[in-house]
């Protein structure tokens, strides 16, 4: 059994508050995943809480966005600086009703080349074990929630890095990791005069798609030989991709044009707390031992805090670091906050096993039924409502020179 002990943020402190948003998203219910998404951008159109970091402790906002960074400070201090305070009122869920009966519809998902089972779960064939979470219809749902849960954070935006003031505009787009192909896809309608390519080692996109989008089974770890240089680069939740992000943004930075930007947006774990309800919890443990079972299998899940640096070391310029926060749940204060909160819940309820099983058994050794047991309690912790966790978030984009 593996100890916890609390755990604290070391990032960069900041005094900006964040504002609580316009208001809470429309009950998705019965509407598919992009009439969620939809409904998200339209009811978002308030301010992001993101603090860019342009250099050594420097602070602004993005777009002139009120913002705000993890703090350093003790526990005490945390809630006071996030703006992450805890609502008491027993009708807290009321401003948020309705999300937690998301359900959406699967697109048509195009053949996929091969796959394997392995603990009732469905994984790559392609590179087998190089991705430790599975491909399934189950995880394709979830990364739809973790879309429009991204879409909800940026107020509908795409993208952050300032592409559109890009001499020469934007032509030519990858999507690395692409997963469900979702960004990929939204990008394309969006700069319908752009030609995008999402990369991943699973075929698992809609087969019906944007005639300027296609997909392509690539490990972004060998080389690239993309035929022409690319505008824009794009990466979400690459932490647990690749044993190397270094050669992977490597890669990027040798395959964009001049003037071309790498934009990535990424987790940071461990989760957080902004008080001591989550000491010796199963969630605390739960965030250690993915970090530990990642570590045994050589992926660092702390890489994202790394990479403004890994950006200036590779050569680009230009480099803003933005970090906001997802609360667990729906105990933060504010509609803004609480509707983030509903997603990210929906997010690791409907990820927790995915997440977990093949980092489990594989780096830690523990049996699918250790890690069934685990899990139910830290289900139970998370759908109480009662722990004030968080997710960090990191966003990161740079220009090549």
């Amino acid at each position: 059994m593996m100890t916890s002990s609390a755990i604290t943020d070391k990032a960069s402190s900041g005094t900006n508050e964040l504002e609580e948003g316009a208001s809470s998203v429309a009950n998705p219910s019965g509407a598919d995943a992009r009439d969620a998404k939809a409904m998200v951008a339209q009811d978002t159109a308030g301010s992001s809480p993101l603090t860019a970091n342009e250099g050594p402790g420097a602070i602004g906002t993005a777009g002139g966005a009120p913002a705000t960074v993890l703090p350093p400070n003790p526990v005490h201090l945390i809630r006071a600086i996030l703006g992450l305070d805890v609502d008491n009122d027993d009708d807290a869920d009321s401003a948020v009703k309705g999300v937690e009966n998301f359900s959406s519809t699967v697109s048509i998902r195009s053949s996929i080349y091969d796959y394997i089972e392995e603990n009732g779960r469905r994984y790559h064939r392609y590179k087998d074990g190089k991705y430790l979470l599975p491909n399934d219809e189950a995880e394709q749902e979830r990364l739809d929630i973790q879309h429009n849960l991204m879409l909800l954070a940026l107020d509908g935006k795409l993208h952050i890095a300032p592409i559109e003031d890009m001499p020469g505009g934007v032509n030519n787009v990858l999507d690395m990791a692409t997963g469900t192909g979702n960004w990929a896809i939204d990008f394309a309608n969006a700069y319908p005069s752009a030609s995008v390519v999402g990369t991943d080692l699973s075929l698992i996109q809609p087969e019906y798609v944007p005639a300027n989008c296609r997909f392509e089974i690539s490990d972004a770890e060998d080389d690239w030989r993309f035929p022409v240089p690319f505008d824009y680069i794009h990466g979400r939740a690459l932490v647990t991709c690749f044993k190397s992000h270094h050669t992977v943004f490597q890669h990027a930075f040798n395959s964009l044009r001049s003037g071309g930007y790498l934009e990535l947006q990424d987790g940071d774990l461990p989760l957080r707390f902004i008080d001591d309800s989550g000491n010796g919890t199963a969630l605390e443990t739960w965030s250690q031992r993915l970090m530990a079972g990642g570590a045994a299998l050589g992926k660092d899940f702390t890489r994202g805090r790394r990479y403004k640096e890994l950006l200036e070391e590779l050569g680009f310029v230009d480099v803003v670091e933005m970090r906001t926060q997802f609360p667990i749940g729906t105990w933060a204060v504010g509609k803004k906050m609480k509707t983030l909160g509903a997603w990210m819940k929906m997010d690791m309820l409907a990820g927790l096993q995915g997440m977990s099983m093949a980092i489990m058994t594989r780096g830690l050794g523990m049996t699918p039924e250790e890690v069934a047991v685990h899990l139910e309690n830290v289900k139970t912790e998370i759908e109480s409502n009662k722990l004030q966790a968080y997710f960090p978030v990191v966003l990161v984009y740079g220009r090549k020179p």
